[in-house]
């Protein structure tokens, strides 16, 4: 308990610290409604002593139990941090503090003036449009007040030019705490729009670091990789050249060819992965027929599908069209049914299908061919560069699903992949249907 009020008396010293509130409108309140505390507990204290001195026992108690109450609406405030009941509170309380003084002249006829000073913490503390109502509701409670309860004694007789200047200074004082809330709207939402502009920058050269870096681990894997094995087939064939039969000379620059082949795909995926990463890759979304695109990648891979004699089964379970880029959608599926081509058997089946969830088209290729290991599929998904060969030594350099990727998620898709040794490949992501 002492230390409790310890911790109280701390935090009526400690002031306007405001940073357990998470929004500048929070705590620009805070401080608002920690002032305007302070100033009535400032008030009631100083009342408390002159009526101490004065022996106004009546009105030193009513003060006193102002100041307690006070006092409670700083502990919620500062321990509790109930913002918003201390704010309602308040209101409430000053309202009817001034209605008092309004119908009854308050004290010595001169507390009536306090109703001009209502504006000011009602629509800073309420806002615009709470306080605008509070406002209209307090007016019409103090006029319905009035004319109530003109035959009374206790009411005092104001006079229609006095009401008057009351009603107009009531308004000025209004206006000129509008404008104050409104410049500062004006002010906040500025100030947001430039922090989230600095935080979008922040993440985005964030995200150019991770994908630097990313570009050059795939570099650094693939095309020394790649270069290496070009070097040591042209170091064997330069130095070994008078050595070596025709048939083995033919193997070497055979495989020679089939290296510059793969470097020369693997330098123009780089780039084309480097342009997406620097944002400078033209996208272009809108509606498409995935039917269409289907069909061109089949016929594209006809080919490879008769010399492996494999089925492919088409599903086509919606015909509503998708809002993607028209080159990258054919690149993802492109990539995946080369993919599903490359690690299927002699006879194997591909399923390529498309089902509408929601606003978007699932699609997916599936295989049942050798599949993916565990620790193959988290590789992946670390953006980690590999390739194994295919069912009949079919050749890659494991960059395709990256790319594959990052298409996806340009036209705001996400990307899944499920495998199992021995049990295939299925290979899905969603894309958003047109509207």
């Amino acid at each position: 308990m002492e230390e409790k009020l310890k911790n109280f008396v701390r935090q009526i010293f400690k002031g306007f610290d405001t940073h357990v509130f998470p929004s500048l409108h929070e705590r620009k309140k805070s401080i608002l409604i920690t002032f305007f505390l302070y100033f009535a507990i400032a008030i009631a204290v100083a009342f408390i002593i002159y009526e101490v001195i004065q022996r106004k026992y009546l009105f030193l108690a009513v003060d006193t139990t102002l100041l307690v109450v006070m006092l409670v609406l700083f502990y919620l405030l500062k321990i509790k941090n109930q913002l918003k009941l201390v704010i309602a509170i308040f209101v409430i309380l000053i309202c009817i503090i001034s209605t008092f003084f309004t119908l009854t002249g308050g004290i010595e006829s001169t507390g009536v003036i306090s109703i001009l000073l209502i504006p000011i913490p009602i629509i800073l503390l309420l806002g615009k449009k709470k306080g605008l109502f509070a406002l209209l509701f307090f007016s019409i409670t103090n006029v319905g007040g009035y004319l109530l309860l003109r035959q009374f004694e206790l009411h005092p007789a104001y006079g229609a030019a006095w009401i008057i200047r009351i009603s107009i200074a009531f308004v000025i004082i209004s206006l000129m705490a509008l404008v104050n809330e409104y410049v500062f709207d004006q002010l906040y939402y500025r100030l947001e729009s430039i922090t989230g502009s600095f935080k979008n920058s922040q993440e985005r050269y964030k995200n150019l670091a991770i994908n630097k870096e990313k570009f050059l681990s795939l570099v650094s894997h693939d095309l020394s990789g790649h270069m290496n094995n070009f070097a040591t087939v042209s170091n064997k064939l330069n130095t070994k050249y008078d050595k070596l039969d025709d048939k083995e000379k033919k193997k070497l620059i055979g495989k020679m060819s089939i290296i510059a082949e793969q470097n020369s795909k693997l330098l123009h995926d780089l780039l084309k992965w480097s342009t997406v990463l620097n944002e400078s890759i033209p996208y272009s979304p809108k509606p498409i027929k995935l039917e269409k695109i289907y069909r061109e990648v089949i016929d594209l891979f006809n080919p490879l599908i008769e010399s492996k004699k494999i089925t492919v089964f088409l599903k086509m379970k919606s015909n509503s069209k998708v809002y993607a880029d028209n080159d990258m959608l054919s690149s993802v599926l492109r990539n995946l049914v080369s993919n599903a081509i490359k690690y299927s058997d002699r006879g194997g089946e591909i399923s390529i299908s498309s089902t509408e969830r929601k606003n978007f088209m699932l699609v997916s290729v599936s295989d049942k061919g050798t599949g993916m290991s565990e620790e193959d599929l988290q590789r992946l998904n670390s953006f980690v560069s590999f390739s194994n060969p295919g069912t009949i030594d079919e050749s890659g350099y494991g960059i395709g699903l990256i790319l594959v990727k990052e298409f996806v998620q340009k036209n705001r898709g996400e990307f899944f992949l499920k495998s199992k040794i021995g049990k295939g490949t299925e290979a899905s992501f969603t894309i958003p249907i047109s509207e």
